[in-house]
């Protein structure tokens, strides 16, 4: 007979006793974006980091295939990530190249609103550390440092009821 594991046995074995981890790659089409996004939620599933992880991965694959020749015919992409036992998580999306080098600015406040720009000032927010690798020749991995430990998010103006 089989015995069965208990979920926290299966979490334990998933991240003991080094530093596990993933590599995968995608076609280069905007459909693949969710598809990394559902493996890296995945990944980290019991973190308290799903939507996070899962928001970064996501950003950061869009910008990709709009920014790079990830996002050409034939086209891919890269998604990295490494879960420590102890420690902040790591997060990386690897590109084709092709374009300029990805930059990451605040908005300024007294600028008009503007649809897109956003993503990696959210990604930037989210995480540790932000930061790039690579050349527009060779390609670019831009990646985070993920802390393990779910933020506690304050909501300005709102009363406990």
């Amino acid at each position: 007979m089989i015995e069965t594991t208990t979920p926290q046995e299966r979490q334990d074995w998933m991240r003991a006793p080094a530093r596990m981890a993933w590599r995968c790659v995608f076609s280069g089409e905007m459909d693949q974006v969710r598809q990394a996004r559902r493996m890296v939620e995945a990944l980290f599933a019991g973190t308290g980091r799903e939507n996070d992880a899962g928001l970064i991965v996501s950003e950061l694959a869009t910008n990709t295939l709009l920014h790079t020749r990830s996002g050409h015919t034939g086209g891919w992409f890269g998604v990295e990530v490494q879960l420590p036992i102890e420690g902040p998580a790591y997060i990386g999306v690897c590109d084709l190249g092709g374009a300029g080098i990805p930059q990451y600015k605040r908005q300024q406040a007294e600028q008009e609103l503007s649809v897109g720009g956003l993503g990696l000032a959210i990604v930037k927010e989210l995480s540790m550390k932000l930061s790039r690798v690579g050349s527009p020749e060779t390609g670019h991995t831009v990646w985070v440092y993920l802390e393990l430990k779910a933020r506690d998010v304050e909501c300005a103006g709102t009363v406990a009821g």
